[in-house]
């Protein structure tokens, strides 16, 4: 199993592509987990199509985001919130090469994945899982939110059962709420940090953990990474 860690959806960005290419192939599937969404974004039926409906802003976004690889817009399925049920959101997982996880809100998105009863579908899938923002937090087995402007208080959460090893900070912009979070996270657990700015990213293999570009190891087994 193979991830790719980001802040924002820079996935067709030349800089990602030239690293995250050997891990894609032209005809794989694809599918965008599409729950991560605040509930003010979509508070309806009609909002929440109209945010991720083909042809709107996101959507395009999306979608040219794979096309560096090779991988054209009838590749790409989504997971609907309203039209999906379990067992057709479970056929869609289980037929895909790579599962992207959008960013947004990280607790709300595990609660719509445990709602919808694909928890178990997600952590079985083997192929390339892509993450951005809450779509990275979301696949460690415990992972943190610092205090922004969407939350107001610190806290720990449980995600996928799938990364336990380390821990990451999204939007890196070395705030000092960012700064408190880490040292009370290495603290609390004593286990590495990655700081993940927006242009940054992270790959994770089997054997390897690779900070990318702007991503860089803040906290490791010691102390602060120097």
């Amino acid at each position: 199993m193979i991830h790719i860690l980001m802040s924002r959806g820079i996935f067709g960005s030349p800089h990602v592509v030239e690293m995250a290419q050997s891990f894609v192939k032209p005809t794989d599937q694809v599918v965008i987990v599409a729950l991560s969404f605040f509930e003010h974004q979509a508070p309806s039926q009609q909002a929440y199509h109209e945010l991720y409906q083909a042809g709107s802003d996101y959507y395009q976004k999306i979608v040219a985001s794979f096309l560096p690889y090779g991988i054209l817009e009838n590749q790409i399925q989504w997971i609907d919130a309203y039209h999906d049920q379990k067992n057709s959101a479970i056929q869609k997982i289980q037929q895909a090469d790579i599962l992207y996880f959008p960013g947004g809100a990280p607790d709300q998105m595990m609660e719509r994945i445990k709602k919808m009863g694909i928890q178990e579908a997600i952590e079985n899938h083997k192929g390339l899982m892509i993450g951005s923002s809450a779509g990275t937090m979301i696949q460690f087995e415990t992972y943190y939110i610092s205090k922004d402007t969407d939350y107001q208080a610190f806290s720990y959460q449980k995600g996928l059962s799938l990364l336990k090893n380390f821990f990451v900070e999204v939007h890196y912009r070395r705030k000092r709420t960012q700064k408190r979070a880490m040292k009370r996270v290495f603290k609390d657990h004593r286990k590495p940090i990655i700081t993940i700015p927006d242009d940054g990213f992270v790959i994770v293999t089997e054997d390897r953990i690779i900070p990318c570009h702007s991503a860089n190891l803040h906290y490791y087994g010691l102390g602060i990474y120097k």
